[in-house]
């Protein structure tokens, strides 16, 4: 019987220490009913349609009014997608979301010691050295990339750099700028 109990307890434990991994991927997907309780003030923008509905794009604050970064930027991948009442609504929802990330790339790029996101289109080697996985190799690859093809028109861009992969650009794309 104390085993069968210890077998349980453990059992117990295991769930429970699994579910707390679990939590922060589970907490990244916001079920309807959560989004339907957000304020208007969650949202980048807020139409009314022909018919009176009120129709809010776009969430990227949670219930306290925080922003959301995992939000933040599905919304700002999503902006294109969405059908406007209003097409002058697009620049005002991707201009209030441009500033939130903004912000959230300066405060990300002074906690990492930098003075802000580095433009990798003026970096000096010594400038995206200070980056992960930039070494000095990897910055006179960037450097040389962008005297023959020009200035990146996106971050992303940095993947078409040899030796530079698509997890280097994950760690640092909230740390680096084009503009």
């Amino acid at each position: 019987m104390l085993i069968k109990n210890l077998k349980t307890w453990s059992f117990g434990i295991a769930t429970i220490f699994l579910f707390l991994i679990g939590s922060p991927a589970l907490a990244d997907k916001w079920s309807q009913r959560y989004i339907d309780s957000l304020p208007d003030s969650a949202f980048a923008a807020i139409e009314i349609a022909k018919d009176g509905k009120k129709i809010r794009h776009l969430p990227h604050h949670n219930h306290l009014g925080e922003i959301d970064v995992s939000h933040l930027k599905s919304a700002l991948g999503r902006i294109h997608q969405v059908k406007w009442v209003d097409p002058a609504n697009f620049a005002k929802a991707k201009d209030h979301l441009d500033q939130h990330y903004q912000v959230y790339k300066q405060e990300r790029a002074v906690a990492q010691g930098l003075k802000g996101p580095v433009h990798i289109n003026k970096a000096s080697i010594d400038e995206l050295i200070q980056l992960p996985h930039i070494g000095k190799k990897r910055a006179v690859a960037i450097i040389e990339y962008r005297k023959a093809h020009g200035e990146f028109k996106s971050t992303s861009e940095l993947t078409r750099v040899p030796g530079f992969d698509e997890k280097m650009l994950r760690d640092i794309e909230d740390l680096i700028t084009v503009e």
